[in-house]
């Protein structure tokens, strides 16, 4: 039988207990981080430079005035040499010009060459120092406009790494002389001068046209 001492004992054990207790609590976890959503950016896509597209003259050729030329010309004038150029509908799409008074090397293999092509034609002249190829195209370059046929412009010259060109517009269609130098060595190779290859151009001929 427990006396009032021993009573007052237990209680006084019960209070130490529940002390101790309170004193031990169990280590206070850190806080976790709150979850962030990281979204990826996507890189901006670089501006490319907007080239100009080539397009057909073909509507922009002053067939016109090239048949007023043509009739202008003697047959036996217009550079035709070992080829016949077609005029009417089956002519090529420009106004083929052609150059006068090329002297072609007997040894040359192959000779003159002439042929239509989709969009214009090209003639090729072997020659000793060089050949010359002669370009037509009725596809021009957007800076000008493919129905401007008063766009006519004057040969330039350009010194290349082969040897030169000349380049010009006229009846809407663009044409380019090549002069691919034979025996000239050198990282700029000089078969032909600025004066002799301008010339060249501006003895052109016109040798058929629809």
């Amino acid at each position: 039988m427990m006396t009032p001492k021993h009573l007052l004992a237990f209680a006084a054990l019960g209070a130490l207990s529940l002390a101790a207790c309170d004193r031990i609590k169990a280590p206070e976890q850190p806080a976790a981080p709150a979850a962030t959503t990281t979204v990826a950016e996507t890189p901006a896509e670089p501006e490319l430079p907007v080239r100009p597209e080539a397009v057909e003259s073909t509507s922009g050729i002053d067939w016109e005035a090239a048949r007023r030329d043509m009739a202008s010309v003697a047959s036996a004038d217009r550079g035709e040499g070992a080829f016949q150029v077609q005029s009417g509908a089956a002519a090529p799409p420009v106004p083929v010009l052609l150059p006068t008074g090329i002297v072609v090397p007997q040894s040359a293999e192959g000779g003159v060459k002439f042929m239509p092509m989709s969009d214009g034609y090209f003639a090729t002249y072997p020659g000793v120092d060089y050949d010359i190829v002669v370009n037509g195209t009725n596809e021009v370059i957007g800076a000008r406009d493919a129905g401007d046929t008063s766009a006519d412009t004057e040969p330039s010259y350009l010194a290349t790494a082969s040897g030169a060109q000349v380049a010009f517009s006229r009846y809407g269609a663009d044409y380019l002389i090549e002069f691919e130098c034979k025996n000239a060595t050198g990282e700029n190779p000089e078969c032909i001068g600025e004066d002799e290859a301008l010339e060249i151009a501006r003895k052109l001929v016109i040798a058929g046209t629809r």
